[in-house]
């Protein structure tokens, strides 16, 4: 009997350190990734091996790379409040033309104004509805004038069932002025709903913030952002202090378009600066229409970290500066 027991503790043990072991072991994840020049192309024909992913000083296991250029669901958000000057409003009405002029025909765009006046329209194919959305009387059925975070979570449920390579994409002054939403209610909504945030931002932007993991600094001078530790570069002091977190934690970007610098007059009867609010509308468009899925492996984790994930130094030495654009939290698992 006593050896009848023995057996039996020793099953139980080896089967509870089983399950221990199975428990332990952090299952692979997807993260959308995309990689990008200093223009704001993409960079196609990478493999799992030209990236180098970190934890903790811990590697991150890079098991597959698949490159997605399927269908998109894109969400813009449009500024209409008083903040905007009548160039910001010519500017953001050429890049809604722009993103949706880029766009495939199997893509599908909804758009809300926040802040203002103009009509909400639910995702669809008809690209003219989309462009003129911000002429027509709205219904007022999300109540008066809520703020940019506030539509970008109403306009979070219209995803429902997540799909791959859905994107907001938010026109905006600021994110200043919210009812209800704040970043990290819309940060976890994004995580969520595994939707990635892009930002054409019609004011300045703060490129160091408290919402963000860790110390951020952007290339701006060259409207591109990088989310990386701050190693002698210029800290912009003002500006909105979400929107470059936001979008660069959710795997995005938010490209500077006007009024960003105090120095230089926007006007958008200037061709240069027309070519720029286009040229930037295209990159965005560009990082929405395609990007790589990539399944890694990460370490057990209790709760959120910050993970850093890059391309290999040799792959950097055969190609122009590549960017990388990335979810910034792993975990728990």
């Amino acid at each position: 009997m006593a050896s009848r027991i023995l057996t039996i503790a020793s099953v139980v043990l080896g089967l509870s350190s089983l399950s221990s072991s199975q428990q332990s072991a952090c299952k692979a994840v997807e993260v959308p990734v995309g990689v990008i020049s200093m223009s704001g192309d993409v960079f196609r024909g990478l493999a799992a091996e030209d990236f180098l992913g970190r934890i903790q000083k811990k590697p991150v296991a890079v098991k597959a790379l698949t490159y997605d250029d399927g269908p998109r669901r894109v969400l813009i958000v449009a500024d209409a409040g008083k903040k905007l000057s009548a160039d910001s409003r010519k500017a953001e009405a050429e890049m809604i033309q722009i993103l949706v002029a880029n766009a495939r025909p199997e893509d599908t765009f909804a758009i809300m104004p926040a802040r203002g006046s103009g009509q909400d329209v639910n995702f669809t194919a008809d690209r003219n509805a989309i462009t003129q959305a911000l002429s027509q009387s709205g219904d007022g059925k999300r109540g008066k004038e809520p703020g940019v975070l506030d539509t970008v979570m109403s306009g979070i449920e219209w995803f429902g069932t997540p799909q791959a390579g859905d994107a907001v994409v938010v026109i905006a002054y600021d994110l200043e002025g919210n009812h209800k939403a704040n970043a990290k209610t819309v940060a976890k909504a994004l995580e969520s709903g595994h939707i990635r945030m892009f930002g054409l931002a019609l004011g300045p932007v703060q490129t160091k913030s408290s919402v963000a993991t860790s110390t951020v600094t952007s290339t701006t001078s060259q409207g591109l952002a990088q989310s990386r530790p701050l190693v002698g570069d210029t800290v912009y002091s003002t500006g909105d202090e979400h929107f470059f977190p936001l979008t660069a934690n959710s795997g995005g970007l938010v490209l500077g378009v006007m009024n960003g610098n105090s120095q230089r007059n926007y006007k958008i009867d200037d061709p240069r600066l027309l070519q720029e609010v286009r040229q930037k509308a295209r990159s965005v468009s560009k990082m929405i229409a395609a990007y790589y899925r990539m399944q890694i492996e990460p370490p057990q984790l209790s709760h959120p970290e910050d993970w850093s994930l890059e391309i290999n130094g040799e792959m950097q030495k055969h190609t122009q500066p590549m960017f990388v654009l990335y979810p910034h939290e792993l975990g728990p698992c």
